[in-house]
């Protein structure tokens, strides 16, 4: 295989032979929810989040008074990973949903915020921990100098003041699904940077995603362990008009030079990630120019994220009813919406399929989407309901959903692209498509729910692709069941 990602993909597929061999999971020795909190000082935001959940109703609040910048950085930190419910004792202690979804919910993203003049908050570096709803400083004073090398000289960091570094801990999530865990841990990241990037656009805050640095740096600033704890993505963010709009990503090496820097003995999910790294900014590749596209969309003023935010929750149970063909298109709308501002890291690189189970006005089968347009290309006619439950690893709500968005990539052609770092890029798109029809869903009373387990080729068969597309996510919609 020419990639390292190929590789990686193909050796943590499921297969309902081998499936029953990844070893048992020691639910006595589940990793702490939480990072442990070393310093003593620490930011309270839960104070400055009184006066948002007091005027939630009233739409954004954003201020411009001395102590505001405080206030707008607690309710984005809030709205992207915040804690959201406390679930009684579960077993050893309490257990907290966050704002966005996680597989099993292990939640292995972490946030850091980098601040530079912004009221009410010294500059420093920051850890954002969610549980006590506080910012940790990891530096303080300004290291704009630093990121603006560590980010490639990319025009958003000296434009802003404020950047949202988000990361991945590998243990949190491997502890359950072994080498598989990479993808989750990507698809969960996305989740929540769309929940990031709808807060700054009800807020009128400008945005732009930074996937190009150079990992070592970042990793350095933040007291990162690579092997443990990696980065994945910078969001600056800014008031309206302030932020440079440059879509495209820097590709990462050459599949060919990037192999060379692997350790065998390394896990898969560890060696992947070291091929997607950009170690040098001596060689570091152009960014890849290309613009998300995507039909307009008029966002009805009635759609709140924060509300919908604090009531998502991923269904556990659909009904087995259907949804109209009217309201699968508007959430399409919604989801594939171009809303000015570039939100796909490598837009283009990903297929999306509908397989259609009980939508009314549309016949069941499997179905190519066209996001540009939103036209819908029927591919396989039928009922495929009982291969989606099988795909699914036999989950009910694949065979009770209303219908199935399947996320694929050529990795191949991905790969030729953006280097062996196409795959992050791919994984963290597919979640933010993912944590959109979640927001949408949940705003148009109806229910969906993210599936990162399933049998891969079984997939590829269903949408007739050939297994040089990788399966990377697959979203279920369908009408909730009344508790």
């Amino acid at each position: 295989m020419a990639s390292f990602t190929e590789r990686y993909h193909e050796l943590t597929k499921y297969n309902p032979h081998t499936i029953d061999k990844l070893g048992p999971v020691h639910w006595d020795h589940q990793p702490p929810a939480f990072k442990a909190i070393s310093s003593k000082v620490k930011i309270d935001l839960l104070s400055r989040l009184q006066s948002v959940m007091d005027h939630l109703e009233e739409g954004p609040q954003i201020s411009d008074s001395p102590e505001a910048g405080l206030e707008n950085i607690a309710r984005l930190l809030f709205f992207t990973l915040g804690l959201t419910a406390r679930l009684g004792d579960q077993g050893g202690g309490d257990y907290f949903l966050r704002a966005a979804p996680s597989a099993g919910g292990l939640y292995p993203t972490e946030m850091y915020v980098a601040a530079h003049n912004q009221s009410g908050l010294p500059d420093g570096l920051y850890h954002y921990h969610s549980l006590k709803s506080a910012l940790i400083p990891v530096w303080q004073g300004s290291f704009w100098g630093d990121l603006n090398h560590y980010f490639l000289g990319h025009p958003a960091v000296e434009a802003s003041g404020l950047i949202f570094i988000f990361t991945g801990l590998y243990g949190r999530s491997a502890w359950r699904y072994k080498e598989r865990a990479y993808r989750r841990i990507l698809l969960d990241t996305g989740h929540a940077v769309g929940n990031l990037l709808e807060a700054c656009r009800y807020a009128g805050l400008d945005h732009s995603l930074m996937g190009g640095f150079l990992d070592a740096g970042l990793e350095e600033l933040l007291f990162l362990t690579p092997k443990e704890e990696f980065p994945l993505l910078g969001v600056a963010v800014g008031k309206a008009g302030t932020i440079p709009i440059l879509p495209g990503q820097h590709p990462g090496e050459t599949p060919a030079e990037a192999i060379r820097h692997l350790t065998s003995g390394d896990p898969m999910q560890v060696q992947q990630n070291a091929s997607e790294r950009i170690r040098s900014d001596k060689t570091v590749r152009a960014p890849v120019a290309a613009d998300c596209g995507g039909p307009a969309f008029a966002v009805p003023k009635d759609f709140n994220p924060l509300k919908t935010i604090l009531s998502r929750r991923s269904c556990r149970k659909f009904n087995d009813g259907a949804v109209t063909l009217e309201q699968m298109k508007e959430m399409l709308a919604f989801t594939f919406r171009d809303s000015g501002a570039p939100w796909c890291l490598a837009p283009g690189r990903i297929a999306f399929h509908v397989v259609v189970l009980n939508v009314e006005g549309l016949e069941p089968g499997v179905y190519l989407l066209k996001t540009d347009s939103l036209d819908l290309e029927i591919k396989r006619p039928g009922d495929f309901k009982s291969e989606t439950y099988t795909m699914c690893l036999g989950q009910d709500l694949a065979a009770e959903c209303a219908f199935a968005l399947v996320h694929s990539s050529d990795l191949a052609q991905l790969a030729e692209v953006y280097g062996d770092r196409g795959y992050r890029y791919a994984c963290m798109d597919a979640g933010q498509v993912g944590e959109r029809i979640n927001l949408w869903a949940v705003h148009r009373g109806l229910g969906s729910s993210g599936v990162g387990g399933y049998y891969d080729d079984q997939a590829n068969e269903l949408l007739d692709l050939p297994l040089s597309h990788g399966i990377l996510y697959i979203t279920l919609v369908g009408v909730p069941e009344q508790e």
